[in-house]
């Protein structure tokens, strides 16, 4: 079977679930266990019914997409006409921090281009740019779905996520978003990332000495939760979960900032490296935040296709496509609803799979 095929079986049984207002069913955001809005899920089958679309032609996957866009931008997506509505757990933002805004600029990025509707691609710049970002820090702040701002989101792959959505939106190189992308790199490559001696990604951002006012608070935070709630082998177990889903971003923004010197630095080449470890490779294994939920297996084939040129892996991207679909992907159903407990997030994120080539794989 050809992953082509799969990602077409998988948009075809999904149709089954869209409901007329056009969205798919939500999920409760894997192990975290947050109950979601569907806008998440939707913005993912966007994506996968415009690939089904691009490969077949079928008209039925254009209409479903079009479904899909016309309710991300209907007004229930942003009750207050500021950021999207994704969360409904109480004690956390209903914006979901940075990531939450970045999976549907994505979305909207995307459908923009293939369904050549401009007014999508202005709604996602629009929702950027409401994120105030800091200079110095080279880091955006969280926006609530009233508009108000937050705090600055100090987990590391969704300020990746944030920026490399935003740079699917640059049009040129001079481009307001493009040169606070450029501003983000930078700091990354000093200070931003934060690597392990293994090579794995560190999970939260460190600020400098010279903190921006008013994040103290937020830092007191962050480390108390860390260091009450989560024991270092469990962090360093999440940190693995969560590598492949931080190069799936890197991967994105290599395509939109192929000559920053970030790619070429012993730092970055370090978590490419990581990829082919045993530590790396086995971490994944009964991992509730690897291929359960972040499709370790899709990230790394993406990640091996867009920088195979750069590091030699001793696996193939087939071989890690397979890794995930022997874990994930139901033939009878024809979705990715196997061992996970969140059936409708880890099958609607078969997205991930339609910036990777057509391949042979097989399926046990």
């Amino acid at each position: 079977m050809f992953l082509s095929d799969i990602i077409i079986n998988s948009a075809e049984a999904a149709l089954q679930f869209q409901l007329n207002d056009g969205s798919f069913p939500p999920g409760m955001n894997g192990p975290y266990r947050d109950p979601e809005t569907p806008v998440r899920n939707t913005a993912h089958w966007l994506i996968t019914m415009l690939k089904a679309y691009d490969i077949s032609g079928d008209a039925k996957f254009r209409e479903s997409a079009w479904m899909a866009v016309k309710y991300i931008l209907s007004p229930v997506t942003r009750p207050m006409s500021a950021t999207f509505f994704c969360r409904k757990k109480p004690d956390k933002d209903f914006c979901n921090g940075l990531m939450g805004q970045a999976w549907i600029i994505e979305a909207l990025a995307i459908s923009g281009s293939e369904l050549e509707d401009e007014s999508h691609i202005e709604l996602a710049r629009n929702v950027f740019m409401m994120h105030p970002f800091d200079q110095q820090a080279g880091l955006w702040r969280r926006v609530n779905v009233d508009g108000s701002y937050n705090s600055f989101d100090m987990t590391f792959n969704h300020q990746l996520w944030f920026a490399a959505a935003g740079a699917m939106l640059c049009k040129r190189t001079d481009d307001e978003i493009a040169s606070m992308i450029k501003i983000f790199m930078d700091r990354v490559l000093e200070t931003n990332l934060r690597v392990d001696s293994s090579g794995r990604i560190i999970h939260t951002i460190a600020w400098p000495s010279a903190k921006p006012k008013g994040i103290r608070k937020m830092i007191s935070y962050l480390r108390g939760f860390h260091h009450s709630q989560i024991t270092d082998s469990g962090m360093v177990s999440k940190e693995i979960g969560y590598h492949a889903f931080n190069m799936y971003a890197f991967s994105i923004l290599k395509r939109c900032m192929s000559e920053h010197p970030l790619w070429k630095s012993d730092k970055f080449l370090s978590t490419l490296g990581f990829m082919d470890k045993s530590e790396f490779i086995q971490g994944l294994e009964n991992n509730m935040y690897g291929y359960s939920y972040n499709l370790s297996g899709f990230e790394t084939a993406f990640t091996i296709q867009e920088f195979r040129s750069q590091f030699s892996f001793s696996k193939t991207e087939e071989w890690w496509m397979e890794q995930q679909l022997q874990r994930s992907y139901d033939p009878e159903m024809k979705m990715l609803n196997r061992s996970t407990d969140d059936q409708e997030t880890l099958s609607a994120r078969l997205y991930e799979a339609t910036r990777i080539r057509d391949m042979k794989v097989r399926i046990k």
